[in-house]
């Protein structure tokens, strides 16, 4: 045997001891790759690119810098995809809850109806929408998410992009729930690229942040401070209303004395002759005048009276109305 036929034994002995070696399952992948169709290759690779993407997603969606604004780093773990604010950073009120998010931008398009109920909001109070992000609350157990509304209430940091950044102006965060519910959260930040809120606790699972600016001195007492004390809110219905009779009487009172020329006079007068028990015709005369001034007077005060009592009623009932539509 030449040495050429031996080489060749030899690589072929070699391929036939490498198959015999190999594990069954290795021979079987092989037998199955040889079979797929160009369906299953072209299925096969697209999952593999969609695994892909979202492994991406979720290291870009877990990357500091979308969970940190003005270095100061989200509190509550979670998949933060806003891009179009600097940064979102939350801070539970109840540390410990294991609470879990998802922070994802929007607007509206995406979130038509809410961004309809923050822009319209807004508007009382001459401020503008600026950039949205939505925010699903929940629990993250086994790689399954849960909704939930614990851990909802605290602090939330959202880095205003430079676009929407205007000296001078004031701004504020309106939450809208779910089924159109509101509430509006002042700036509680120095720092002028950033709007920080301390929110409460959430009435739905999802959240739409929006920031909005608005005029310097324009931004409202938030409404979660209103709808949480009814009693402060009669109180000052009340000391409005009685501001207003007062004000009411003192025109009244203007109003008397500059068609009478003298009231004042006649008072003094006839305060003076009654001391003295004067008897004459013009000191009965003036004590009549004053007699009647005083009746009117006092008819006057019963309906002020009235008047305040029904005004405090209807203010009750206004204020009562205005912590059930913030309820809702």
């Amino acid at each position: 045997m030449d040495f050429k036929k031996l080489l060749k034994y030899v690589f072929v002995a070699g391929l036939m001891g490498a198959i015999i070696a190999a594990p069954a399952t290795e021979a079987i992948a092989a037998v199955s790759a040889e079979e797929k169709t160009d369906e299953e290759r072209a299925e096969e690779a697209r999952q593999k690119k969609v695994q892909a993407e979202v492994e991406n997603m979720i290291k870009e969606a877990t990357a500091p810098v979308n969970k940190t604004v003005a270095g100061v780093k989200s509190a509550v773990d979670g998949y933060y995809f806003a891009k179009k604010v600097q940064g979102v950073a939350l801070t539970p009120s109840v540390p410990g809850t294991g609470s879990f998010v998802k922070v994802a931008d929007t607007d509206a398009t995406k979130s038509t109806a809410a961004v309809a109920v923050a822009s319209n909001v807004a508007s009382s109070f001459s401020g503008t929408v600026g950039p949205c992000i939505n925010v699903y609350y929940g629990k993250m157990t086994g790689g399954k998410f849960t909704s939930s509304t614990e851990g909802t209430a605290g602090t939330i940091s959202i880095g205003i992009p430079a676009s929407f950044q205007t000296a001078g102006m004031d701004y504020s965060i309106v939450a809208v729930y779910a089924g159109g519910a509101y509430k509006i959260f002042n700036n509680i930040s120095t720092n002028a690229s950033v709007v920080t809120a301390n929110v409460d606790q959430a009435t739905s699972s999802n959240v739409m942040y929006a920031v909005v600016k608005s005029p310097a001195g324009t931004a409202p007492v938030p409404v979660a401070d209103e709808a949480s004390d009814n009693t402060a809110n009669n109180k000052t219905d009340r000391t409005a209303n009685n501001a207003s009779d007062k004000d009411k009487k003192k025109s009244d009172s203007a109003s008397a004395s500059a068609s009478t020329g003298a009231s004042d006079k006649v008072s003094e007068k006839a305060s003076d002759s009654a001391s003295t028990d004067a008897s004459s015709d013009t000191v009965s005369k003036t004590s009549n005048k004053t007699s009647n001034k005083t009746s009117d007077t006092a008819s006057d005060s019963a309906s002020t009276g009235a008047s305040d009592k029904t005004s405090n009623k209807t203010s009750e009932k206004a204020s009562d109305s205005a912590s059930t539509e913030s309820s809702r």
